[in-house]
C-alpha cells in the first residue's frame, strides 16, 4: 500500500453511510444499510464481547475505502479467538489495501494474546479464497445460505392438532407478551438449550440474557408476531423467528430455529418454519433466506423439504497464531 495516498485510522461516525456502500459493492446479493450495520456492530460491544473496527483512508479525498474487522464471537466466546475481516472498494483494489488492513488487524489480535484467528469467504470468490490462504488461512468448514421461493413453496400438512394431542400449542412472541420479562427469559432459556449441540466452530458459550435481548432487539420490538414459538404448559420448547431486511424489504430473514431436545423428532420444527412460510406469504415477502452449518444434516433436510435452495457456500476457515506477544495488552482492551 501506498502510505502517500492511503493510511490506516480507528472509525469515525462519518464512516456509516461509506461502509455500507462498499459493503453492497462487495457483496452485492447480501445488501446492508448503514442502521443495519450499526445494529451488528452494536451486538459485537455488548460484554464480554470484543469489537474492532479498522479504515483505509484515501488522503486525498479523506474518504473511507475500506475496512478491517476484529470481533469475538459471542456464541463461542473465547478472549483469545477472534473472527476477522477485510474489505475494500472496488474503486480501490489490488493497491495493497486490503493486505495492510488485514497487516493491521492481525497485529489487533496479536496485541490481545490471540491464539488463533477465523474468517470466511464465498466459495465462488476465488480471489477471497486465495487471499485467505495467502494470509496462512486454512479452511476447516463450509456454510450454506439458502432462499425459499414464497410462492413456490411446497404445501405441507398442518400439524397443529397432532402437536395439541401431545401437550404442545403453537403461538407467537405477539401473544405470549413481548413485553414481559418473565416471556423473554423462558424463550431465553429454551434458546440456550436447543442451541448447545448446533454444529459451530468452538466450544458452545450460552448467550447471556442482555446479549440475547440486544441480539434480538429489533425483531423482538417490531417483529414479535413473527416469532414463533411452540408452549408445553408453562415452558417453551421450540423457537423458529423472521427478522425484516430494511435494505432487501421483498425478503425476509428466518433466524435461529431450535426445538428443546426433550422434544425433538416431533415435527415441531418443520411446524415452526411452515408458520414462518405462511407468515410471509400472507405479508406479501416473496422469500425467506437462511443459513446453516454444512455439518448440521438435521435442519438441512428440514430446510430442503420445505423447499430452500442453497444460493451461496461460504468458506470458514483458520489461522493458529504464536503465544503471547511481549507487552501485549491486556485481554478485552478496546481501540
Amino acid at each position: 500500500m501506498d502510505e502517500r495516498r492511503y493510511r490506516i485510522r480507528g472509525p469515525e461516525p462519518c464512516d456509516r453511510e461509506p461502509e455500507a456502500c462498499i459493503w453492497n459493492r462487495v457483496f452485492p446479493g447480501e445488501p446492508r444499510t448503514a442502521e443495519e450495520l450499526e445494529q451488528e456492530e452494536r451486538v459485537l460491544a455488548v460484554p464480554p464481547m470484543l469489537q474492532v473496527k479498522l479504515v483505509a483512508e484515501d488522503r486525498r479525498s479523506g474518504e473511507a475505502v475500506g475496512f478491517g474487522y476484529l470481533n469475538t464471537d459471542p456464541e463461542t466466546f473465547d478472549p483469545r479467538t477472534f473472527w476477522v475481516g477485510v474489505m475494500v472498494d472496488p474503486d480501490h483494489q489490488r493497491r495493497g489495501v486490503g493486505l495492510a488492513l488485514a497487516a493491521a488487524v492481525e497485529r489487533e489480535a496479536k496485541l490481545r494474546r490471540a491464539t488463533s484467528m477465523l474468517a470466511s469467504a464465498r466459495l465462488e470468490d476465488a480471489r477471497g479464497s486465495r487471499f485467505l490462504a495467502r494470509q496462512g488461512f486454512v479452511e476447516v468448514r463450509r456454510r450454506w445460505r439458502s432462499r425459499l421461493d414464497v410462492d413456490s413453496s411446497p404445501p405441507l400438512p398442518d400439524r397443529s392438532a397432532e402437536l395439541a394431542r401431545i401437550g404442545v400449542t403453537l403461538t407467537t412472541l405477539a401473544e405470549e407478551g413481548p413485553e414481559r420479562p418473565d416471556v423473554l427469559r423462558k424463550v431465553w432459556e429454551l434458546v440456550r438449550t436447543a442451541a448447545a449441540d448446533e454444529p459451530r466452530i468452538g466450544r458452545y458459550t450460552p448467550l447471556s440474557f442482555d446479549l440475547f435481548l440486544e441480539w434480538n432487539r429489533r425483531c423482538i420490538a417490531t417483529m414479535p408476531e413473527a416469532f414463533f414459538l411452540a408452549r408445553a404448559g408453562d415452558r417453551y420448547v421450540g423457537v423458529c423467528h423472521l427478522d425484516r431486511f430494511e435494505a432487501e424489504p421483498e425478503s425476509v430473514h428466518q433466524l435461529f430455529t431450535g426445538t428443546h431436545p426433550d422434544w425433538r423428532g416431533r415435527g415441531i420444527a418443520t411446524a415452526l418454519k411452515q408458520r414462518t412460510v405462511e407468515f410471509a406469504r400472507a405479508h406479501g415477502y416473496r422469500s425467506i433466506r437462511t443459513s446453516n452449518d454444512s455439518l448440521n444434516g438435521r435442519m438441512w433436510a428440514i430446510n430442503e423439504k420445505m423447499g430452500f435452495r442453497r444460493e451461496r457456500e461460504q468458506v470458514e476457515a483458520e489461522k493458529h497464531l504464536p503465544g503471547d506477544e511481549p507487552g501485549g495488552s491486556d485481554v478485552g482492551t478496546r481501540v
